[in-house]
Order: C-alpha cells, then sequence, then structure tokens
C-alpha cells in the first residue's frame, strides 16, 4: 500500500484550525497593537501635561525669584532709610538739647541780670 500524502490525510478540523490560527494571531497581535498605541498615547498625553506644569512652575519660580529680589531691594533701601532717619533723630535731639541749654542759660543770664 502506497503511503498517503500528509496533506491527504488531515481532516477538515484541522485544516480549519491552522487557517484560524493566523487570524487569531493576526487578532491578538492586533489587540496587542490598539492597547500598544492607546497606552503611548496616554503615555504622551502625560509627558505633554508634566511639560506644560514643569513650564507654568519654571514661569512661577521666576516670578517667585523677581519678587524675592524686588523685596531684597526693597528693605535695603528701607533699611538706608530707617538708618538715615535714626540718624537724623540723634542729630535732631541734639540739636534740642543744644537749644535747651541755651534757653537755660539765656534765663539763668536774665534773671540774675534783673537783680
Amino acid at each position: 500500500m502506497a503511503k498517503k500524502d500528509w496533506r491527504e490525510t488531515r481532516d477538515i478540523e484541522e485544516a480549519a484550525a491552522e487557517t484560524r490560527e493566523p487570524s487569531e494571531a493576526r487578532r491578538i497581535r492586533a489587540e496587542d497593537h490598539a492597547e500598544t498605541r492607546e497606552w503611548l498615547d496616554e503615555a504622551e498625553q502625560d509627558v505633554r501635561a508634566a511639560d506644560r506644569a514643569l513650564d507654568e512652575n519654571q514661569t512661577r519660580l521666576r516670578d517667585l525669584g523677581d519678587g524675592i529680589r524686588e523685596n531684597r531691594e526693597t528693605l535695603a533701601r528701607t533699611g538706608d532709610l530707617t538708618r538715615d532717619v535714626a540718624e537724623r533723630a540723634s542729630s535732631l535731639r541734639a540739636d534740642t538739647s543744644d537749644v535747651a541749654e541755651t534757653t537755660r542759660r539765656i534765663e539763668i543770664e536774665d534773671g540774675e541780670g534783673e537783680k
């Protein structure tokens, strides 16, 4: 008896299973690709959102740095003005003391001259 070709010995179910496997593999691969694309799209959106947040925070930090520099300059000017006021107040107190002393002397001299 002659040996049969393997293709002749397959039944219809085996042949159908073989044709279904590639389509099943394509379906699974397509689903996997779709899930991967969806994941990549979500990751891209997250990266873009993070990039925007980073830009916004850099702007806030620059603004905060500018505000701090302005405050330091204002404090320096305020310190200078405070020292100036303190020096003038000290000078004014000295002048007032001199005026008071001079006034007392004049009063004393006038009082002695009236006697």
